[in-house]
Formats: structure tokens, C-alpha cells, sequence
């Protein structure tokens, strides 16, 4: 068993296993975005434009609040299975959050993981999700169409498929 350390060049975050995964295990991005972690380098971004500062802030607030929104819909869903996805996408979208973070070089967002919220059927909570995430699609799209960076562009389209497989798992339930 030869164990490799993947990083993800999204997130930044490393996985520890043999084989690369089909995605990132915290932020979702794709294998492509994986590679070795010795070949990583720390992407940097300079001279943001205001337009681009404005769309990642308005960014990490949406994050913000999926993230909210999910940690609250896995203690208020009925099926276990739903309770384990709403946890794992609220934490996904937290590592979204903290990406843009980086980028804008703000702190670290505070996620509140005790929101309460509104919907007690699974029904209303993975409509709700599908809203979200439709909601993400449509803006991030509308972010990388804006961005002049490679940097934010890269991870506005990351975003833009990452948000569309939630789409996925939101439809299948």
C-alpha cells in the first residue's frame, strides 16, 4: 500500500490515501482540481478588481447562509440519509466560504452551526436546497462572467459545478 498526500487546488486542503479521489472530500471540486501535494503551490491573487471584491463578499454571504441553512435542515430532516447529506453539504459550503475568504484576504467567516430554521418537512428542506443551489449557479455563473483574475475565475467555475452537483443530490431525493 503506498499512501500519496493529495492537494486540492481549489480549497487547498490536503487528502491522504492511495488513489486520488473523484473529488475534493471538503469542497467538492472535481479530481482535476487534485494533484500531488508536492507539485501545490499557494495561489495567489493581486489587484482584484471592485467588482470582483464586491462578488466574493456577496459570495461568501450566500455560502454563509447555505452553510447555516444546511446545519440546521440535518437536525430538522426526518430521513437519516437527508440528516447526513444537509451536514456534509453545510460543511462543504463552509470550506466555500472560507475559500472566497482567502481570496479577498478576509477572516475565516463564522458559520452558525444552531441556526434555526423555518421547515420541519424533508419535502420543504430539499426544495429549499434546490432553490439554494440554483440561486448559487445562477450568480456564481454571473461572478465568472465578471472576473478578469485567472484565480477567481478558476474557483467561480469550480463553484458553478461544485453548487450544480448539490443540484443533483437535491433532485434525487
Amino acid at each position: 500500500m503506498t499512501v500519496k498526500t493529495w492537494r486540492c487546488h481549489i480549497c487547498g486542503d490536503a487528502y491522504i490515501g492511495e488513489d486520488r479521489p473523484t473529488h475534493c472530500p471538503f469542497c467538492g471540486a472535481p479530481d482535476r482540481h487534485l494533484g500531488p501535494a508536492e507539485d501545490y503551490k499557494e495561489p495567489t491573487v493581486d489587484n482584484l478588481t471592485e467588482v470582483s471584491k464586491d462578488n466574493i463578499f456577496e459570495a461568501i454571504k450566500l455560502e454563509v447562509d447555505n452553510a447555516q441553512f444546511y446545519f440546521c435542515a440535518s437536525r430538522n430532516a426526518k430521513d437519516i440519509e437527508l440528516r447526513a447529506r444537509f451536514k456534509a453539504l453545510g460543511k462543504v459550503e463552509s470550506e466555500h466560504a472560507e475559500t472566497l475568504a482567502k481570496i479577498v484576504k478576509a477572516q475565516k467567516p463564522v458559520i452558525d452551526r444552531d441556526t434555526t430554521g423555518r421547515h420541519e418537512d424533508d419535502t420543504a428542506l430539499v426544495q429549499e436546497s434546490h432553490d439554494r443551489e440554483q440561486k448559487a449557479i445562477e450568480r456564481y455563473g454571473k461572478f465568472l462572467g465578471e472576473a478578469t483574475e485567472p484565480r477567481v475565475k478558476e474557483v467561480f467555475s469550480a463553484l458553478v459545478e461544485i453548487e450544480k452537483t448539490h443540484m443533483d443530490l437535491a433532485d434525487k431525493k
